[in-house]
């Protein structure tokens, strides 16, 4: 018999905190997650800590005094501002039986009928078949890939980029590690336009992401504010004309876990590689220059053209995650 129950960091014995890590380190195995807690004070400290906020819960399953699943529920917003309470569901089991199936079924009507709209988290499709019984949008639809810092070919990627200048000589590649004033219209005025093609925007539930120099001067002194560096690759024409770009974030008080993201090139130069030479660049001078462990990108599943330039400079697959937007009849 299943039953659920909301954990109060407050009042864990130590030996329950041992045990809620040995799970988180059973889903970060199952799920490939990346190991960003290394020891159980990591994980008092920084993901229960925010378990203490009166408006998120920490929801365990349990089956015979077994965790068999954990479940956070937080308020949170969306891209662009708007409220929602968002329900991920991470469980154990390899092989999840129609009972358990079930039992979360109950868990997301009751939260549905509480809330009238709920944002629900899946990974691996594992609840596929559930969920879209609901009235229901898909969000987001995430590939997530890794690429470990061993796994990088240096002296290829210096090759490459060397072939890419002489065969590009109309073109130049500049690095910046902040979106500078003079160049913040044509980064947000690409950002966008590249965007339009990205195939997240066929999901019926995908909230557009907008980014205008206002926003992203905030984002520069953000960034600064927590430590963040802001990589960024840019390709110019012989205009002086933005074409192409690619973005990092590194968190340099933990910079183990890079992040990719919001790779694009304007419609006309598409088909000469360039994709690859912002790749090759950015992960030379990562390589060089960051003491990271694994880098972390997502694409949607459908995103090829993304997809392919990831695996080429060495990421692998680790898990698909799901955002899907639920309804109350």
């Amino acid at each position: 018999m299943y039953r659920i129950y909301e954990i109060n960091p407050n009042d864990l014995t130590e030996s329950e905190f041992n045990n809620l890590y040995s799970i988180n380190c059973i889903l970060e195995h199952k799920y490939n997650f990346l190991h960003r807690l290394n020891n159980v004070n990591d994980y008092k400290n920084i993901f229960l800590s925010s378990f203490t906020n009166i408006d998120n819960q920490l929801l365990l399953i349990e089956k015979d005094s077994r965790i068999c699943g954990i479940l956070t529920l937080i308020k949170t917003f969306d891209w662009n501002g708007n409220e929602q309470h968002k329900l991920t569901i991470s469980l154990c089991e390899l092989l999840i039986d129609e009972t358990l199936v079930s039992f979360i079924d109950e868990i997301i009507k009751n939260k549905l009928d509480k809330y009238n709209e709920l944002s629900v988290v899946t990974y691996n499709n594992e609840l596929q078949q559930t969920i879209e019984k609901y009235t229901h949008k898909v969000a987001l639809r995430g590939n997530y890939y890794t690429l470990n810092k061993s796994e990088i070919d240096v002296s290829f990627l210096s090759k490459y980029i060397a072939e890419q200048e002489i065969k590009n000589s109309d073109l130049s590649i500049r690095f910046t590690d902040i979106i500078s004033e003079d160049l913040i219209e044509a980064y947000c005025n690409l950002f966008m336009e590249t965007m339009k093609d990205m195939t997240d925007v066929k999901e019926d539930g995908y909230v557009q992401y907008v980014i205008t120099p206002e926003k992203q001067r905030q984002i520069n002194e953000s960034n600064k504010k927590r430590n963040l560096s802001h990589f960024c690759y840019m390709i110019f024409n012989s205009n002086n004309e933005l074409v192409a770009k690619s973005n990092v974030s590194i968190n340099n008080n933990d910079p183990r876990f890079p992040y990719q993201f919001m790779i694009g090139v304007k419609r006309p130069y598409r088909g000469r590689n360039l994709g690859k030479w912002l790749y090759a660049s950015m992960y030379k001078r990562l390589f060089e220059t960051v003491n990271f462990e694994k880098a972390l990108v997502c694409h949607h599943p459908d995103n090829t053209p993304a997809i392919n330039v990831s695996k080429w400079v060495g990421y692998k697959f680790s898990y698909l995650e799901t955002t899907y937007n639920l309804y109350k009849h």
